[in-house]
């Protein structure tokens, strides 16, 4: 067991390794919720990982008012997809659970 101090908490730990939560057979195919004319499985990479780069690169060579289906778990990217929809003028039509449904500008 550790102690440590910081300006505004205290951490405790005792060496017990923390387990993520399962999310699923790590190789189970993942079932597009949407009508997307396409689908990218980001998996559980945070946005630090890189999936907004492959997003950006799928949406490039899209077409105007075409969709973009995005399955990721990790809980960051929702936020990021936002921002990012902002950003470049694509629009987040729907999200539904870990899935993103984007529209090409």
């Amino acid at each position: 067991m550790g102690v440590r101090h910081t300006e505004s908490s205290l951490i405790v730990w005792t060496g017990e390794p923390v387990q993520k939560p399962s999310q699923g057979k790590k190789n189970e195919p993942v079932i597009p919720l949407f009508k997307a004319d396409e689908f990218y499985n980001a998996g559980d990479q945070g946005c630090a990982s890189g999936p907004m780069d492959e997003i950006s690169a799928r949406m490039q060579s899209m077409q105007a008012g075409q969709t973009l289906e995005i399955h990721a778990t990790d809980p960051t990217v929702s936020i990021d997809i936002g921002a990012w929809c902002r950003m470049t003028g694509h629009q987040l039509l729907k999200q539904q659970d870990s899935h993103y449904l984007i529209q090409h500008k």
